[in-house]
């Protein structure tokens, strides 16, 4: 029970600095995010009301209902954790507190490094955010394609889809710089210098 909460109390601090990343680096410079976050902030921009936290929770209930049944819900349990701690703490920060504009090349890298450090912790403790991590579990299960290849295209047209709602082109290539950003600190703090862990 001690090492469980433990390793719960992990992934809070790291769905918290996921949210903070959010909050302070894309959402205040127009960042366009990959993921189930991104495709959140995009139903943001068409419908106002609904959060990017909430919009978060709301999508990921259906991945979260097929993750269970075809890989099990003991394998979700902890991602079902940090995706309702995150998604919250997102909203909640959001309340508390508005982030001033930064140079978006600035927010997309040190963004990108604090996301990507909060992903890393929740990341070693077995669990993920949710999303597409989701989609990408089941797909690996039944198919031979690539974890990663399944991320990165999903990323690839979530992000562009922010030219759907008039994000502009600047919200869709600082969003690639940010998911590269992510990608190699998420690696560096699983894998450190050992380069064939990284490969």
């Amino acid at each position: 029970m001690k090492k469980q909460l433990r390793s719960y109390g992990i992934i809070t601090v790291g769905s918290v600095i996921f949210a903070l990343s959010f909050d302070w680096f894309f959402a205040a410079n127009a960042v366009g995010m990959g993921g189930i976050t991104g495709l959140a902030q995009v139903l943001n921009v068409l419908f106002p009301a609904l959060s990017v936290g909430i919009g978060t929770i709301l999508l990921n209930v259906p991945l979260f209902l097929a993750g269970w049944k075809f890989i099990g819900f003991h394998l979700l349990a902890s991602s079902l954790f940090s995706m309702t701690v995150s998604s919250l703490a997102m909203d909640g920060i959001a309340l508390l507190y508005t982030f001033s504009p930064m140079d978006p090349m600035l927010a997309s890298i040190c963004g990108g490094a604090m996301m990507g450090a909060g992903l890393g912790i929740v990341f070693s403790q077995g669990a993920t955010t949710g999303g597409t991590d989701i989609v990408a579990m089941i797909i690996n299960k039944y198919r031979t394609v690539s974890y990663g290849k399944i991320l990165i295209y999903s990323d690839f047209v979530i992000i562009g889809s922010a030219l759907l709602v008039g994000m502009g082109i600047s919200a869709v290539i600082y969003g690639y710089v940010m998911t590269a950003v992510v990608g190699y600190t998420v690696d560096m703090i699983m894998a450190g210098n050992q380069q064939s862990s990284q490969v």
